[in-house]
């Protein structure tokens, strides 16, 4: 999944420059776009984790309030 967030990133950065204009990319560097790549990343990871934790969460929900039945067979 990691892999995922990799592509994600560079993607959203490539799109990015495409809507720069020449002048623009030229004033910026290649670590200002692995900066912005990184702040991507770890927003994308930070969320993931939220996700993760709510889902977490409801799963624990759903497992409190299974109930079983005694059929006395």
């Amino acid at each position: 999944m990691s892999n995922d967030i990799h592509k994600i990133a560079d993607g959203a950065v490539d799109r990015f420059k495409q809507e720069l204009s020449s002048g623009t990319l030229q004033c910026l560097s290649a670590s200002d776009f692995e900066k912005l790549t990184i702040l991507i990343k770890n927003t994308i990871a930070k969320d993931r984790e939220n996700t993760a934790a709510q889902l977490e969460a409801l799963a624990q929900r759903l497992k409190a309030d299974i109930e079983y039945f005694d059929i006395s067979l």
